[in-house]
């Protein structure tokens, strides 16, 4: 399965666009027991595509069972507690920062990210 990200329109008051990635392929709001906030660095194209994006993992879920679906996928690479995860075929010219929040199953599994 691949990353599906959702991304809301642009906020002209914060100057931003939200995005929530999903490393599980069905995330019902229902889902979600827990957050852990991280902040992120990540970059965009020009009409505000995700590119790629990286993140310290907290100790509190830098385990397998937590990182579960994420190893799953072929886009994001775990080095030294730190996620890299690249979109394929895409590719960013801004790079920025923002907070962010790992969304967690009852299990402890981290199913999505919303980038504020």
């Amino acid at each position: 399965m691949s990353i599906q990200v959702k991304r809301k329109k642009f906020d002209p008051e914060s100057g931003a666009f939200h995005y929530q990635l999903q490393f599980k392929a069905v995330v019902n709001d229902d889902e979600v027991r827990a957050s852990v906030p991280v902040e992120v660095a990540f970059s965009i194209t020009e009409n505000g595509d995700l590119a790629d994006l990286s993140f310290m993992v907290p100790k509190s879920v830098r385990n397998q069972d937590a990182m579960a679906y994420i190893n799953q996928e072929r886009s994001a690479q775990f080095v030294e507690s730190r996620i890299f995860i690249v979109m394929p075929e895409v590719h960013g010219d801004t790079v920025l920062r923002a907070p962010a929040d790992l969304e967690l199953d009852s299990a402890g599994r981290i199913v999505s990210m919303t980038i504020h």
